[in-house]
């Protein structure tokens, strides 16, 4: 199930860690070194960190989201930008079928360039991050270069988050919860991984 992720207060800060599965062997008689990438899919993981939140009725929001969470069941967005990356709405999918690391698209409001690279979308609950500028045309349409390769198969039409880009995650540890100090000053953490 998909929870909400609480509105206030915001995190403080957010450390983003992409896991890329992979081995690497080295030569014993040359010393050259091989990397070879598992095909087990890329996953995003994260560590959340409040900010110190005085006052138990501002704190009420974030004990119920960690009871919401159900341990590690539930899953939740969690924005991947600090601000609005650009002011597009309803870019879709253009075209069923797309695997890979690019994604065409349509919707876009008027040519020119719309991301820049070390952006992120969001496209069936995939958080993407984009490898080369995006310049519309005249049309309307895009591809984007992203990475990692897009994981779930998007159907045609399916919009694509382009402003505040999320990652759906989970709780890694069925254990989460928080401090309460003098003065009702709580100290909530918690790590997450992306749900997949």
């Amino acid at each position: 199930m998909l929870i909400a992720f609480p509105a206030s207060p915001v995190p403080q800060k957010i450390k983003w860690d992409i896991e890329q599965p992979g081995q690497a062997n080295r030569g014993e008689f040359t010393g050259k070194r091989r990397a070879t990438l598992l095909a087990a899919a890329p996953r995003m993981h994260a560590t959340v960190t409040m900010p110190p939140i005085l006052g138990e009725d501002r704190a009420l929001d974030w004990r119920a989201f960690i009871f919401d969470c159900d341990g590690i069941a539930n899953r939740f967005p969690l924005i991947a930008c600090e601000r609005d990356q650009c002011g597009e709405a309803g870019v879709v999918v253009d075209g069923a079928s797309q695997f890979g690391h690019s994604l065409a698209t349509r919707g876009w409001s008027s040519p020119g360039l719309k991301l820049r690279r070390g952006n992120f979308i969001t496209v069936g609950e995939q958080l993407l991050s984009v490898q080369a500028a995006v310049v519309a045309d005249a049309n309307g349409k895009a591809t984007i270069s992203i990475k990692p390769y897009v994981r779930v198969q998007p159907n045609d039409g399916d919009p694509i988050e382009v402003r505040r880009p999320y990652a759906v995650m989970v709780m890694t540890d069925p254990k989460a919860g928080w401090e309460a100090g003098i003065g009702q000053n709580y100290a909530i953490s918690f790590e997450c991984e992306e749900a997949f």
